[in-house]
């Protein structure tokens, strides 16, 4: 951040009234003291709630995200600061100021990384609640997810040519290599091919895990591929792949549909 970003920080973190919650001035007490977990903790739900977002607790996660210590990175804090700039609030002026600083930094990228209302697909992003602050939200341009006080965003550029069918969530708990509840998501995405003549689409499926605050690629291919200027208006794909516990406990995929049957093991990735 700019040295000038950072004095407007630190006058405003030290000057500005604070009109908000008692828990989110508790937020802001610990932020203040140095405490960024217990910050991030509590700041967090504050922030992305959506029916009653508190610009206050927007406008400190901002300053958290920013600064590294809220895993977001200046893209997450960017759209916050927009998002606590909209409606009149002690922070308002110093968060739009703070967001044309990173929009600035962005350059070209800022009309789709600099995000304030994330949406998926036209509607809200799309919000999956794993355990007790254990969630992941996927949105047009991020794949985000919370642990405790821990984030992780995973930027992506939507594309004109990339059609995605309902994320489907797979929960599941093994015994084995270690007795845990997992976290699979299967993505489906129609995806235009540009080579070919006539038009054609294929249909990829990825399969994914949320481990803690990663969230994991496993396997992708293509299981269909068919003509036309767009893909098909319906397609079952519910019954293309299975997610099970095999009989000695451990997660397997299997493929019954589209490419090649068969059933393979889910390997342990990631830090449990």
């Amino acid at each position: 951040m700019p040295p000038c970003a950072r004095v407007l920080c630190v006058f405003t973190l030290l000057a500005a009234p604070v009109a908000a919650q008692s828990t989110t001035e508790d937020g802001i007490r610990a932020t203040l003291g140095g405490d960024y977990r217990e910050a991030l903790r509590i700041l967090r739900p504050l922030a992305d709630d959506t029916v009653h977002p508190d610009a206050a607790a927007q406008f400190f996660l901002a300053i958290l995200q920013d600064t590294g210590h809220g895993g977001g990175g200046n893209t997450r804090a960017c759209g916050l600061f927009q998002r606590a700039a909209r409606r009149p609030n002690p922070f308002a002026g110093q968060s739009a100021a703070l967001a044309t600083v990173i929009r600035e930094q962005l350059g070209e990228g800022a009309s789709v990384f600099c995000i304030a209302d994330e949406s998926w697909q036209g509607g809200p992003p799309l919000s999956f609640t794993l355990g007790s602050e254990h969630r992941i939200v996927f949105a047009d341009t991020s794949v985000r997810v919370t642990y405790g006080d821990q984030e992780q965003a995973t930027t992506m550029v939507p594309s004109p040519d990339a059609v995605s069918l309902p994320i489907q969530y797979t929960p599941l708990t093994v015994t084995q290599p270690t007795a845990v509840r997992r976290h699979f998501f299967q993505w489906f995405t129609w995806v235009r091919d540009p080579t070919a003549q006539p038009s054609a689409w294929k249909l990829y499926w990825a399969l994914s895990e949320v481990v803690g605050a990663q969230w994991l690629l496993i396997k992708s291919e293509v299981f269909a591929v068919v003509s036309g200027p767009a893909p098909p208006a319906s397609h079952d794909v519910s019954n293309l792949v299975r997610l099970q516990v095999n009989a000695n406990g451990d997660a397997e995929f299997a493929i019954v549909g589209g490419g090649t049957p068969r059933t393979e093991l889910i390997p342990l990735k990631g830090s449990r």
